[in-house]
């Protein structure tokens, strides 16, 4: 008599809500294990999530749309809802912390899920998880398709109100005008095909560099994340995904310095970019480079690393040459002012022996003439505040500075430095709101202590005053209290001798502030 067949297991009912999710009738109200259900049933529907093609938390978090992060204690809470209920051993991990983690295929077979009422599919997962999808795409996820690809553009004009807006935001950024850069890039978003994923990273992209500029490091993270989806819905060419990928690294280490300071992590983070598409992009291998030299200029700073000095003005050697070679005259002016703050910093420092504060006001100056030929960077005033540090700590005679500049075909229209310092916030006055609070902190203090090197007791204290009102503007802590300390020393001075010395070292810690560009 042969044996009877084993039964079959009975079928679970799963339907994913906002507010949880239902298992057999029962509702379970675990909302973020629901969105975590719906994250790996739409990579398991694109090939992932399985024993051999695993997700990691990050992506896992990318795919909900609005969740800022997925903390390891909230994921553990999270996952194990599932342990007293028919579901447990759907997901199977490696660590219920840390991932990766994948869907059991044969507990999967056994589930009847729905989303909120409708049939389970890449659009309504897609909707249920905040994700932008084509709402034709309606192909049951248990059913393996293949990843959904762009429809193609081949042969199609570009929209036209589409590229107007994005070369004007490109000028007013080059320019300085950040505000209404930004204005412009939402023109840009009216007009953007919703079948082209580069032209959404390139939106993306240019809003972060704008936060990036404006020192808004919480529209940093948002555009970090929108690259992140970009990068995980769309289907690109591996050129085009090694680029992207490249800037997604190279924005997470500007974030990692300027918000969090965290000079290490930024530099390891750097090194992650891929090699061969910084040898393919000139304008990504300046940039690259002229945050590596960034950070292991401040690295040499700490730690007294003479090696590391040389290291950092190998890097900025190389981002002004490919911005040079790549005819890139915002990115140039950017990384020689940035070697010439860098030059000065370690030559004080005593790491850079061999170089001359001279070398680095040619490049100041290089930089500024740069900027004045191709009306770049009318908004900031880094360059000002480098020159005057520059005049500060190496005691630098105005009419040797004016005739460096004349050789580099501008003039300075001045008598002194703080004449300098006041026509230069003359021109930009209008624009102050455009210009982080770090740069105005220490340009005023710098200002202040060429006030002070002239005899102009009143100006300075006037500008004392203005360093401690914006000064209560940063969110740094430990910044407040440096420019707080900078500015009670310099008005002691105010009533006692000058001395150049003394004030270059009241001032060296406090212009370092500034975040560089």
């Amino acid at each position: 008599m042969p044996a009877r067949p084993a039964p079959r297991a009975p079928l679970i009912s799963i339907d994913l809500c906002s507010d949880g999710f239902v298992v057999d009738g029962e509702r379970l109200p675990r909302r973020l294990l629901s969105r975590l259900l719906a994250a790996l049933l739409q990579a398991h529907a694109e090939g992932l999530a399985r024993d051999t093609t695993p997700c990691t938390r990050a992506a896992l978090r990318d795919r909900i749309v609005g969740l800022p992060e997925l903390h390891r204690t909230q994921l553990w809470r999270a996952l194990q809802g599932l342990d007293d209920s028919p579901l447990r051993g759907l997901v199977c991990c490696a660590g219920r912390s840390a991932g990766p983690f994948w869907l059991d295929d044969a507990l999967l077979r056994r589930c009847r899920i729905t989303v909120q009422g409708k049939r389970l599919t890449t659009a309504s997962l897609a909707a249920f998880l905040g994700q932008q999808r084509d709402a034709a795409d309606v192909v049951p996820v248990l059913s393996l398709p293949p990843r959904r690809t762009a429809r193609s553009t081949a042969g199609s004009l570009p929209s036209l109100g589409y590229v107007a807006a994005l070369a004007r935001a490109d000028l007013l950024i080059d320019r300085g005008e950040l505000y209404p850069a930004r204005q412009a890039l939402q023109d840009a978003q009216l007009h953007l095909r919703a079948d082209d994923a580069l032209e959404a990273a390139a939106l993306s992209m240019r809003r972060a560099r704008v936060a990036r500029r404006l020192g808004d490091w919480a529209g940093v993270q948002v555009e970090l994340r929108e690259l992140a989806v970009i990068a995980q819905r769309a289907r690109l060419s591996p050129a085009a995904r090694r680029q992207l990928d490249a800037r997604q690294h190279l924005l997470a280490a500007w974030h990692l310095y300027g918000s969090l300071g965290n000079t290490a992590a930024a530099l390891a983070r750097l090194l992650q970019v891929d090699a061969a598409a910084q040898a393919a992009d000139l304008h990504l291998c300046s940039d690259c480079c002229n945050l590596r030299g960034i950070l292991l200029r401040e690295l040499a700073l700490s730690e007294a690393d003479a090696t590391r000095a040389a290291q950092a003005m190998a890097c900025l050697g190389e981002a002004v040459r490919s911005a040079a070679l790549a005819g890139l005259p915002d990115a140039l002016q950017i990384a020689a002012a940035n070697l010439a703050n860098s030059l000065s910093a370690l030559h004080e420092a005593g790491l850079l022996p061999q170089q001359q504060a001279g070398t680095a006001v040619d490049w100041l100056l290089l930089s500024e003439s740069v900027c004045a030929q191709w009306s770049i960077g009318r908004s900031s005033l880094l360059n000002m505040v480098f020159l005057l540090r520059l005049a500060v700590a190496h005691d630098l005679d105005f009419a040797r500075v004016s005739a460096a500049a004349r050789a580099q075909g501008q003039t300075l229209h001045a008598r002194s430095f703080a004449a300098l310092a006041a026509d230069t916030w003359t021109a930009r006055e209008r624009v102050h709101s455009q210009i982080p609070v770090e740069q105005r902190c220490a340009f005023f203090l710098m200002w202040a202590t060429h006030a002070t090197r002239e005899q102009d007791r009143v100006s300075a204290l006037e500008l004392c005053g203005r360093v401690l009102r914006e000064k209560r503007k940063l969110r740094d802590a430990v910044a407040r209290s440096r420019y707080e300390e900078e500015v009670q020393r310099l008005r002691a001075m105010l009533t006692a001798v000058p001395s150049p010395a003394r004030e270059a070292s009241t001032t060296r810690k406090a212009v370092r502030v500034a975040k560089p560009r």
